[in-house]
């Protein structure tokens, strides 16, 4: 049964005491708001469906950030992962205290949703709008953030799930690919560089689909010409952020053939060069071979497309691109029109044979 008391500072406090449930009690302005959540705590009992909302009453969405911080995104593997994450969550705190003031238990999905269209109404440094992907990135970290203490917090609903707060609308994709001659155009640029590593880093780039940051962190003791392939490490994993992978990539003689002309550095990278060295290099390279609107992770969409082209299987194309989720793969997967065109002449081609 629960008690109802009227304390001295004119304020009702309730108290319920059950057998098989924990003691639960609450402080309210009015008499009847005392007892409408006497009478839900205890059908809740009753139906056995309660569950204790005292943790989500006194955690506040700043709270979880910092736990999140904590012992989430300082343990990431990656520096980039951890760095990024970090600011996006550094930033909502300096500019959202009065969301990040509410506790656990009082955030709605109408919460996020105000916080969504909000964003989307601002601009980035350069004065620009905010990207719809900048947004969505935000709305999904701020569910992983809630996601990590739900259980502890006794909440039977993230207020912001994707049933609830609709994500932006995003069009992320890339159907950038480069004729042959674009590419001799790019490769020849880049061998004018200055920077002696550029060359061999763009083809590797072309024959192994690998990230940037794989290929910087790629060290000979990776490499394996006998075997051919290497092996890039700590590589990003969509399904499980937290998660380090490992990946091996089978090599191409031309990959085995850049490899093999090589130096070898005092460090043992096989390309030792700061992320920002390579950026400045790549950036003047393809205006150079006035290619600007072409980035270095399309030549990963080209390794992809290439081996789909070349009639590779799902499965097998994962295998080289390290893609878990079939899903993502096909965003990277960008047919050339002529190429489909072949395909649909020898289509007809073998109807003309069959009759």
């Amino acid at each position: 049964m629960a008690s109802i008391t009227k304390r001295t500072n004119g304020q009702w406090q309730v108290k319920i005491r059950r057998k098989g449930w924990p003691a639960r009690s609450g402080t309210f302005r009015t008499k009847k708001l005392a007892e409408d959540w006497a009478h839900r705590i205890e059908s809740e009992m009753a139906s056995g469906r309660f569950v204790d909302r005292s943790a989500a009453e006194r955690t506040t969405l700043k709270d979880l950030i910092e736990i999140y911080l904590r012992e989430v995104t300082d343990k990431r593997p990656g520096e980039a992962s951890r760095v990024a994450e970090r600011s996006r969550l550094e930033r909502f705190l300096r500019e959202e205290r009065e969301l990040a003031a509410y506790t656990a238990a009082n955030l709605t999905p109408e919460h996020f949703e105000a916080y969504r269209d909000k964003r989307l109404g601002q601009t980035n440094r350069s004065g620009k709008p905010l990207a719809p992907g900048t947004v969505k990135r935000e709305m999904t970290l701020l569910k992983r953030v809630i996601d990590y203490r739900k259980r502890r917090l006794g909440l039977l609903v993230n207020p912001v799930n994707t049933e609830d707060v609709a994500r932006p609308a995003v069009n992320d994709e890339r159907a950038v690919r480069l004729s042959e001659e674009e590419i001799a155009r790019l490769l020849e640029a880049a061998s004018e560089a200055r920077n002696p590593w550029l060359r061999p880093f763009v083809e590797l780039g072309f024959e192994t689909g690998g990230r940037r940051g794989s290929l910087l962190d790629l060290s000979w003791e990776e490499v394996d010409l006998k075997g051919r392939a290497v092996t890039f490490r700590g590589v990003k994993n969509s399904r499980n952020p937290d998660k380090v992978i490992d990946h091996t990539v089978p090599l191409s003689p031309r990959a085995i053939a850049i490899l093999k002309e090589l130096p070898r550095s005092v460090d043992g990278r096989v390309f030792p060069m700061s992320p920002n060295a390579f950026r400045q290099a790549f950036n003047r390279a393809r205006k150079r071979a006035g290619l600007e609107h072409f980035r270095f992770h399309d030549t990963r969409h080209e390794r992809v497309s290439s081996l789909f082209e070349a009639g590779w299987s799902d499965t097998t194309v994962m295998a080289v691109s390290g893609h878990k989720d079939p899903k993502s793969l096909k965003r990277y997967a960008n047919l050339r029109p002529d190429h489909l065109a072949d395909e649909l002449a020898k289509l007809e081609r073998g109807k003309g044979d069959a009759s």
